[in-house]
């Protein structure tokens, strides 16, 4: 980067730390940095962003998708980047929910990923519940880039969803930093009931795996006569030590 364009940065992020201590300021110099960016580069990288689309998001540090798990030592749910992409990994999934001012929340099955206390969690939510404040954010494109986007806490402002290269969680200087840490790009999976689809989507991951089978078509596969003759065949078999 050249040095007016690292002062041309730092004078950008300046201004977000200012606008942040006025009310809407940060919101309105989001959505006008976004529309410049989009209007250099002639893409957008939140076309995606649609009432009900799923889509997965990809982490730029470690390649991978962020994904809910089960942590082993508390039982309670968490995220990585560590996951894969495509249409084979639901726990991957993250269902667009817009709101006012242009922000965002992301769930999958009503768990949403939010920063808490300054730490990036998942907080089951239900049908019923109104989304946790903590899972509100604004979506700022990375200056300069047509893909890559940025996930900043509303609740927290100056708090990003970040991994490293190993998929963990970002730590707090990482949290609080925007770099390559913080900057993830959208894989869309599915649109949502009534969203037109865009004229390029060729970005839409498509696999050449076989789906996997259903529970219930592998469970009567187990039991099916021939399995089991084969089974029956099998015990009656002798071995060669025999």
């Amino acid at each position: 980067m050249s040095f007016l364009g690292s002062l041309g940065k730092k004078a950008v992020e300046k201004a977000y730390d200012l606008a942040s201590k006025v009310e809407g300021g940060r919101d309105y110099l989001t959505s006008a940095a976004n529309t410049v960016n989009s209007l250099v580069k002639g893409k957008d990288a939140r076309v995606y962003l649609k009432p009900g689309n799923v889509i997965q998001f990809i982490s730029r540090a470690s390649n991978r998708s962020i994904q809910i798990v089960v942590a082993k030592e508390t039982n309670e749910l968490i995220c990585d980047a560590i996951g894969g992409t495509g249409p084979f990994f639901p726990n991957a999934y993250w269902l667009v929910v817009c709101g006012q001012h242009g922000r965002y929340y992301f769930h999958n099955n009503y768990n949403y990923l939010a920063i808490k206390n300054g730490k990036i969690v998942i907080i089951p939510s239900s049908t019923s519940e109104k989304p946790p404040v903590e899972g509100e954010f604004r979506v700022q494109d990375v200056l300069g880039s047509a893909q890559a986007i940025y996930l900043e806490s509303v609740h927290m402002p100056g708090y990003f969803i970040s991994f490293d290269e190993e998929g963990t969680l970002g730590d707090e200087v990482k949290t609080k930093t925007k770099e390559k840490f913080s900057q993830l790009e959208i894989q869309l999976i599915a649109y949502g009931p009534g969203i037109q689809p865009e004229k390029d989507d060729h970005t839409i991951e498509t696999s050449n795996e076989a789906s996997p089978p259903s529970y219930w078509a592998a469970a009567n596969a187990s039991t099916s006569p021939a399995s089991n003759e084969q089974s029956h065949n099998g015990n009656n078999a002798k071995s060669p030590s025999s």
